[in-house]
């Protein structure tokens, strides 16, 4: 296949399908996918048409049951890791939401003292982590299938997640994100987006042991609601903090004052 000149004749639907997509970097992925180039002109994602994605210097497995890693993602786990290094005695880790594995498969490798469970509500997702548990010689996580934190118990000392924060109503969703990765992954419904943090916050103020941390990716027109009701579920010490792009993106804050019980 003539990749150059494929570029060239669609050079336009396929600008529109990845956006800043140079020629440089459509041949480099092209030269690695192969096929008819069929799947490049219906906007299927380069990760999911190669089967990886790279994260934090590890190539993780992605299906189109778990969302493409991205590099906010990647500035969250810098947060972790960090507060990881400022408390050796943390030794238990809780990954809520966690798809391919990616977020709490890097802190777990990063930290082999970590005790790391990792938790999603869909069963696909949690076959893809194992996969990447196994391909990063990991073999003592820990994996639950459960709505959030519902089915977890015990206390963590580290509670991190990237759950689903876009409001459905929500603009500027890229069309082949919406078109190719799991809505379960992305969007709450706006009805019951109150709900569905303040369980969240709810579920792990109860879950952090007394000097425990909580760590979330969320959407940059909604963290202040969200902290807001981290605090009203009596999480302390909330803050959030920027992306590289200058946008609120993650909410971190400690365990409650007392505890408050399962």
């Amino acid at each position: 296949m003539d990749w150059r000149a494929f570029f060239d004749q669609h050079r336009s639907i396929l600008e529109s399908h990845y956006p800043g997509l140079t020629v440089t970097r459509f041949l480099r992925e092209a030269q690695e996918i192969g096929g008819d180039g069929t799947a490049f002109l219906a906007g299927v994602p380069f990760a999911y048409q190669l089967g990886y994605a790279e994260f934090v210097d590890h190539k993780f497995t992605v299906t189109t049951d778990v969302l493409i890693p991205r590099p906010e993602t990647e500035q969250l786990f810098e947060l972790v890791d960090q507060a990881i290094k400022n408390h050796p005695a943390w030794r238990r880790l809780v990954d809520v939401g966690t798809g391919s594995g990616c977020l709490g498969l890097s802190l777990a490798h990063a930290h082999p003292m970590l005790s790391a469970t990792l938790a999603d509500i869909s069963p696909e997702a949690l076959l893809v982590a194992k996969d990447n548990a196994r391909n990063l010689g990991l073999h003592s996580i820990t994996f639950q299938q459960s709505d959030l934190l519902k089915e977890i118990v015990g206390l963590f000392d580290v509670i991190v997640t990237n759950p689903p924060y876009i409001p459905r109503s929500a603009h500027g969703v890229h069309a082949m994100t919406d078109r190719h990765e799991p809505h379960l992954a992305l969007y709450v419904e706006d009805a019951q987006y109150e709900a569905f943090f303040t369980r969240l916050f709810d579920q792990s103020a109860r879950r952090l042991t007394s000097d425990g941390m909580f760590f979330m990716e969320g959407h940059e027109e909604r963290l202040k609601d969200c902290a807001q009701w981290a605090r009203e579920k009596k999480l302390t010490q909330v803050r959030i903090e920027r992306d590289l792009a200058g946008r609120e993106r993650f909410l971190v804050a400690s365990a409650p004052r007392t505890p408050i019980g399962s």
